[in-house]
């Protein structure tokens, strides 16, 4: 069984739309949390493979955990502003077999002692793709995939919104749980870009909560 789950918000629409046929015949079940919306997109009716719940947008990015502790076997968790291969699923379920740990394209190496949010010692980033991956202390949530046989998460674990990365890491560390960020070409995705997102909003506010949060862990 292999679940995606994915978070929306309305200005997004047409991008989610593409996400979602990207990845549709790929997995057994998709799960598509609409932040804001008003009503359920036609394209995401009347099919039993998948399922929707329309939330406020209070927790942001980590609505895509929405009832994860319900998925059972590979999960994979997806921004609804990206476009992935037709290999994608396969892919990461082979590469969560692989190093039987949660993986990703998009992941933070810290220097250490830790200090801040910006004491970057390696940014691997999915849209720019790297010839050799390697384990990390942040990984990014957007396009994540573990196995529910080792990792164990919920929805309520998520105390703040626009953190999720870094809530779902602070649990990996606590469970023990390697994260791995996975090598790929810069064309292995295809993003739609957008004027606001939640990154550009946090460097805003200079990322203090995000480093306040890290010091937990790491």
């Amino acid at each position: 069984m292999i679940t995606v789950q994915i978070a929306s918000i309305p200005e997004r629409v047409e991008s989610l739309k593409r996400t979602v046929e990207s990845i549709y015949p790929q997995v057994d079940f998709v799960f598509v949390a609409l932040n804001n919306y008003e009503d359920v997109p036609m394209f995401l009716r009347g099919d039993r493979k998948i399922a929707t719940v329309c939330l406020d947008n209070k927790m942001t990015d980590a609505s895509k955990f929405y009832n994860i502790e319900e998925r059972k076997d590979y999960i994979l968790t997806l921004d609804d502003d990206l476009v992935i291969g037709k290999t994608y699923a396969a892919d990461m379920r082979e590469a969560v077999d692989r190093y039987n740990c949660i993986v990703s394209l998009h992941g933070k190496v810290y220097k250490r002692p830790f200090k801040n949010f910006y004491a970057i010692e390696r940014n691997y980033r999915c849209l720019s793709g790297f010839a050799e991956g390697g384990y990390v202390d942040v990984c990014g949530s957007g396009v994540m995939a573990w196995n529910s046989s080792f990792f164990k998460i919920k929805y309520e674990d998520f105390k703040s919104p626009n953190m999720a990365d870094i809530w779902v890491s602070k649990l990996a560390h606590e469970q023990k749980v390697k994260m791995y960020v996975l090598a790929h070409t810069g064309q292995y995705l295809t993003h739609t870009r957008f004027a606001n997102c939640i990154c550009a909003e946090q460097t805003k506010k200079g990322h203090k909560e995000e480093t306040e949060l890290l010091k937990t862990f790491l």
